[in-house]
């Protein structure tokens, strides 16, 4: 199968560029069937890779919903066995259960606790401090009017096939 430019090239040499006067009819026309069969079949490509990545999230989807039951029920295992265990053990050639114990930082109020924590000497060691821009919002003030420096709305081009 031939590249789109060697048919646009063959296209372009089927007219004088100085009259414009087209210079083989019959030979333009199968050209241009040519190239819309050409750009049919990268469309129908894209289409093709469209619905096989829709397939792909589809069932990634369905996978992370069964980890997600499966995972939930592991907890609510661990959970049964912690009370059944009582604080006792038991050891067998397959497992070993036992209970452990930790500390886990409860907080009540994290918007209180962040406030305090931005009052100390070093409030980087406690808050991590990230910036991300909210560009729905920007875009949103943008198309109200208003002025942000460093931001703008451009025009862009996409194809939609369908």
């Amino acid at each position: 199968m031939r590249a789109l430019y060697d048919i646009n090239q063959d296209i372009l040499d089927c007219v004088d560029l100085e009259t414009g006067e087209i210079l083989d009819t019959e030979k333009l026309d199968a050209l241009q069937m040519e190239r819309e069969a050409k750009l049919e079949g990268v469309a129908l490509w894209v289409k093709d890779l469209k619905a096989e990545a829709d397939a792909v999230k589809a069932e990634a989807d369905k996978l992370n919903a069964r980890k997600k039951a499966l995972d939930n029920k592991i907890e609510g295992l661990k959970a049964w066995l912690l009370f059944a265990l009582d604080g006792g053990k038991i050891k067998t050639p397959r497992c070993n259960v036992y209970q452990t114990h930790s500390k886990r930082l409860a907080v009540e109020d994290e918007a209180g606790l962040i406030s305090f924590l931005k009052t100390l000497e070093d409030p980087g060691r406690f808050v991590r401090y990230t910036e991300e821009l909210r560009k729905d919002e920007i875009k949103k003030a943008l198309k109200e009017g208003t002025i942000i420096p460093g931001a703008s709305l451009e025009e862009t081009e996409s194809v939609v096939i369908k």
